[in-house]
Protein backbone atom coordinates (compact mmCIF):
# COMPACT_ATOMS: atom_id res chain seq x y z
CA UNK A 1 0.00 0.00 0.00
CA UNK A 2 1.67 3.32 -1.08
CA UNK A 3 1.79 6.13 1.00
CA UNK A 4 1.25 9.79 0.93
CA UNK A 5 -0.79 9.66 -2.24
CA UNK A 6 -3.88 10.22 -1.52
CA UNK A 7 -3.29 11.74 2.10
CA UNK A 8 -0.76 13.90 0.94
CA UNK A 9 -4.03 16.15 0.33
CA UNK A 10 -5.11 15.52 4.16
CA UNK A 11 -1.64 16.38 5.27
CA UNK A 12 -1.72 20.01 4.26
CA UNK A 13 -4.82 20.44 5.47
CA UNK A 14 -3.81 19.53 8.83
CA UNK A 15 -1.68 20.01 12.00
CA UNK A 16 0.86 18.56 10.86
CA UNK A 17 2.77 21.81 9.55
CA UNK A 18 3.13 23.01 12.91
CA UNK A 19 6.08 20.60 13.19
CA UNK A 20 7.83 21.94 10.36
CA UNK A 21 6.86 25.69 11.12
CA UNK A 22 8.61 24.72 14.64
CA UNK A 23 11.95 23.39 13.30
CA UNK A 24 12.31 26.08 11.17
CA UNK A 25 12.02 28.25 13.95
CA UNK A 26 13.91 26.62 16.24
CA UNK A 27 17.09 25.16 14.12
CA UNK A 28 18.81 28.58 14.20
CA UNK A 29 19.28 28.57 17.48
CA UNK A 30 20.87 24.95 16.93
CA UNK A 31 23.09 26.04 14.67
CA UNK A 32 24.52 28.62 16.27
CA UNK A 33 25.65 26.74 19.34
CA UNK A 34 27.43 24.95 17.29
CA UNK A 35 28.99 27.79 15.26
CA UNK A 36 27.70 26.72 12.19
CA UNK A 37 26.60 28.85 9.44
CA UNK A 38 25.48 26.57 6.22
CA UNK A 39 24.51 28.06 2.83
CA UNK A 40 23.82 25.30 1.42
CA UNK A 41 21.02 22.56 2.70
CA UNK A 42 19.39 18.98 1.58
CA UNK A 43 15.97 18.17 3.22
CA UNK A 44 14.83 14.43 3.71
CA UNK A 45 11.76 13.85 3.10
CA UNK A 46 10.79 16.90 2.86
CA UNK A 47 6.77 16.64 2.03
CA UNK A 48 4.69 19.63 1.46
CA UNK A 49 8.00 22.00 2.12
CA UNK A 50 6.82 23.91 4.63
CA UNK A 51 10.18 24.08 6.12
CA UNK A 52 12.13 23.51 2.99
CA UNK A 53 10.58 26.93 2.03
CA UNK A 54 10.76 28.77 5.44
CA UNK A 55 14.87 27.96 4.74
CA UNK A 56 14.99 29.21 1.68
CA UNK A 57 13.11 32.42 3.25
CA UNK A 58 16.15 32.36 5.32
CA UNK A 59 18.40 33.09 2.54
CA UNK A 60 19.42 28.89 2.49
CA UNK A 61 20.10 27.71 -1.08
CA UNK A 62 17.63 24.37 -0.52
CA UNK A 63 17.04 21.03 -2.35
CA UNK A 64 14.10 18.98 -0.58
CA UNK A 65 13.78 15.27 -1.85
CA UNK A 66 10.90 12.88 -1.25
CA UNK A 67 9.29 9.71 -2.43
CA UNK A 68 5.66 10.66 -2.47
CA UNK A 69 5.20 12.63 -5.84
CA UNK A 70 1.92 13.71 -4.88
CA UNK A 71 3.21 15.36 -1.40
CA UNK A 72 6.82 17.26 -4.18
CA UNK A 73 3.59 18.76 -6.01
CA UNK A 74 1.87 20.19 -3.16
CA UNK A 75 5.70 21.65 -2.41
CA UNK A 76 6.11 23.37 -5.93
CA UNK A 77 3.27 24.83 -5.48
CA UNK A 78 4.02 26.32 -2.14
CA UNK A 79 7.05 27.45 -3.17
CA UNK A 80 5.94 29.29 -6.51
CA UNK A 81 3.02 30.69 -4.11
CA UNK A 82 5.45 32.01 -1.88
CA UNK A 83 8.03 33.24 -4.37
CA UNK A 84 11.06 31.52 -3.36
CA UNK A 85 13.66 28.60 -5.36
CA UNK A 86 13.94 25.17 -3.40
CA UNK A 87 15.08 22.14 -6.10
CA UNK A 88 12.62 19.57 -5.05
CA UNK A 89 13.64 16.23 -6.26
CA UNK A 90 11.64 12.94 -6.48
CA UNK A 91 14.25 10.51 -4.72
CA UNK A 92 14.08 7.35 -1.90
CA UNK A 93 15.91 8.29 1.41
CA UNK A 94 17.92 5.31 1.39
CA UNK A 95 19.75 5.80 -1.77
CA UNK A 96 20.89 9.60 -2.00
CA UNK A 97 22.83 10.14 -5.28
CA UNK A 98 25.10 13.08 -3.33
CA UNK A 99 28.48 13.83 -3.70
CA UNK A 100 29.61 16.42 -0.65
CA UNK A 101 26.95 19.03 -2.03
CA UNK A 102 25.69 20.71 0.51
CA UNK A 103 27.05 22.02 4.42
CA UNK A 104 23.86 21.01 6.18
CA UNK A 105 20.97 17.97 5.73
CA UNK A 106 18.24 17.34 8.22
CA UNK A 107 15.32 15.20 8.04
CA UNK A 108 12.36 15.52 10.76
CA UNK A 109 8.73 14.64 11.71
CA UNK A 110 10.13 10.54 12.77
CA UNK A 111 10.76 10.54 8.89
CA UNK A 112 13.78 8.27 9.57
CA UNK A 113 10.98 5.61 11.71
CA UNK A 114 9.66 4.56 8.27
CA UNK A 115 12.24 3.05 7.59
CA UNK A 116 11.55 -0.37 9.13
CA UNK A 117 14.60 -2.27 8.82
CA UNK A 118 18.24 -1.85 10.56
CA UNK A 119 20.19 -1.65 7.13
CA UNK A 120 17.85 0.70 5.68
CA UNK A 121 18.44 3.26 8.69
CA UNK A 122 22.49 2.75 8.30
CA UNK A 123 22.11 3.30 4.07
CA UNK A 124 20.75 6.48 4.74
CA UNK A 125 23.03 7.40 7.35
CA UNK A 126 26.14 6.28 4.94
CA UNK A 127 24.13 8.55 2.40
CA UNK A 128 23.78 11.57 4.10
CA UNK A 129 27.42 11.21 5.31
CA UNK A 130 28.33 11.09 1.66
CA UNK A 131 26.15 14.35 0.89
CA UNK A 132 27.62 16.53 3.34
CA UNK A 133 31.29 18.93 2.75
CA UNK A 134 33.53 18.48 5.24
CA UNK A 135 32.53 19.06 8.89
CA UNK A 136 28.92 19.46 7.58
CA UNK A 137 26.05 19.03 10.22
CA UNK A 138 23.15 16.35 9.99
CA UNK A 139 20.06 16.94 12.18
CA UNK A 140 16.93 14.58 12.57
CA UNK A 141 14.20 13.82 14.75
CA UNK A 142 13.05 10.68 15.72
CA UNK A 143 10.28 8.84 17.48
CA UNK A 144 11.50 6.68 20.48
CA UNK A 145 10.43 3.01 21.42
CA UNK A 146 8.30 5.26 24.50
CA UNK A 147 6.94 7.22 21.97
CA UNK A 148 5.35 4.57 19.52
CA UNK A 149 4.59 1.78 21.98
CA UNK A 150 3.04 3.89 24.44
CA UNK A 151 2.19 7.36 23.46
CA UNK A 152 1.29 6.42 20.40
CA UNK A 153 -1.24 4.01 22.08
CA UNK A 154 -2.67 6.25 24.78
CA UNK A 155 -5.77 7.18 22.38
CA UNK A 156 -6.01 3.68 19.71
CA UNK A 157 -8.89 5.50 18.08
CA UNK A 158 -8.96 9.28 17.56
CA UNK A 159 -10.80 11.91 15.00
CA UNK A 160 -7.69 13.97 14.04
CA UNK A 161 -9.94 16.48 11.44
CA UNK A 162 -13.30 17.37 11.54
CA UNK A 163 -14.39 20.04 8.86
CA UNK A 164 -17.13 21.18 6.86
CA UNK A 165 -14.73 19.48 4.02
CA UNK A 166 -13.32 16.81 5.34
CA UNK A 167 -13.37 14.20 8.41
CA UNK A 168 -9.97 12.23 9.13
CA UNK A 169 -9.66 9.17 11.91
CA UNK A 170 -6.75 7.40 13.02
CA UNK A 171 -6.32 4.04 14.62
CA UNK A 172 -3.33 2.70 16.34
CA UNK A 173 -1.94 -0.54 17.13
CA UNK A 174 2.13 -1.87 18.02
CA UNK A 175 3.74 -4.89 17.69
CA UNK A 176 5.97 -5.07 21.16
CA UNK A 177 7.79 -8.20 19.67
CA UNK A 178 9.07 -6.45 16.70
CA UNK A 179 8.83 -2.20 17.77
CA UNK A 180 6.68 -1.77 14.77
CA UNK A 181 3.66 0.54 15.22
CA UNK A 182 1.34 0.57 12.88
CA UNK A 183 -1.58 4.22 12.45
CA UNK A 184 -3.74 3.35 9.97
CA UNK A 185 -5.68 6.09 8.37
CA UNK A 186 -9.20 7.15 6.97
CA UNK A 187 -10.48 10.14 5.67
CA UNK A 188 -13.45 11.41 3.73
CA UNK A 189 -13.28 14.72 1.38
CA UNK A 190 -16.03 16.25 0.62
CA UNK A 191 -16.31 16.55 -3.58
CA UNK A 192 -18.94 18.60 -4.33
CA UNK A 193 -22.29 17.50 -2.46
CA UNK A 194 -20.25 13.81 -3.14
CA UNK A 195 -17.34 12.53 -0.45
CA UNK A 196 -14.63 10.61 -1.02
CA UNK A 197 -12.48 8.04 0.63
CA UNK A 198 -9.12 7.55 1.51
CA UNK A 199 -7.75 4.87 3.54
CA UNK A 200 -3.81 4.51 4.21
CA UNK A 201 -2.05 1.99 6.80
CA UNK A 202 1.51 3.83 8.11
CA UNK A 203 4.14 2.00 9.90
CA UNK A 204 7.32 3.21 11.94
CA UNK A 205 9.51 1.11 13.74
CA UNK A 206 11.48 1.88 17.13
CA UNK A 207 15.03 2.14 17.74
CA UNK A 208 16.89 2.22 21.08
CA UNK A 209 19.14 4.83 20.91
CA UNK A 210 21.85 2.43 20.81
CA UNK A 211 21.07 0.95 17.53
CA UNK A 212 20.82 4.46 16.54
CA UNK A 213 24.15 5.57 17.27
CA UNK A 214 25.67 2.46 15.58
CA UNK A 215 24.52 3.32 12.62
CA UNK A 216 25.57 6.77 13.12
CA UNK A 217 29.25 5.87 14.04
CA UNK A 218 29.57 3.12 11.31
CA UNK A 219 28.87 6.15 8.83
CA UNK A 220 31.40 7.71 10.00
CA UNK A 221 29.16 10.46 12.05
CA UNK A 222 30.75 12.27 15.55
CA UNK A 223 28.07 13.24 17.65
CA UNK A 224 27.49 16.37 18.77
CA UNK A 225 24.39 16.33 20.62
CA UNK A 226 21.12 14.16 21.86
CA UNK A 227 18.26 16.04 23.05
CA UNK A 228 14.97 14.77 24.46
CA UNK A 229 13.93 18.66 23.99
CA UNK A 230 15.13 20.65 20.99
CA UNK A 231 13.44 23.58 22.67
CA UNK A 232 15.73 23.55 25.70
CA UNK A 233 18.39 21.27 24.23
CA UNK A 234 18.27 18.83 27.04
CA UNK A 235 18.89 14.99 27.42
CA UNK A 236 16.77 12.07 26.59
CA UNK A 237 14.66 11.10 29.36
CA UNK A 238 12.85 7.25 29.96
CA UNK A 239 9.82 8.86 28.69
CA UNK A 240 10.83 11.10 26.20
CA UNK A 241 8.52 10.91 23.23
CA UNK A 242 10.80 11.64 20.51
CA UNK A 243 14.91 12.51 20.29
CA UNK A 244 16.98 14.72 18.01
CA UNK A 245 20.22 14.27 17.08
CA UNK A 246 22.69 16.70 15.73
CA UNK A 247 25.95 14.69 13.81
CA UNK A 248 29.19 16.37 12.34
CA UNK A 249 30.52 14.95 9.54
Amino acid sequence: MSIYDEFAYFYAQGPYLQFSERMAELLPAVLERFEAKPRTMLDIACGEGTFAVAMARRGFQVTGVDLSPQMLQLARARAERENVKVELLLQDMRSLPFEESFDLVTCWFDSLNYLLELWDLQNTFAGVYRALKKTGLFVFDMNTIYGLAVNWQRYPCYVQQDTPELFEIHRTSYDFANNLATMRITGFAREGNRWSRMDEEHRERGYTLEEIRQCLRKAGFQELACWGSLEEMSEPKPDSGRVWFVMKK
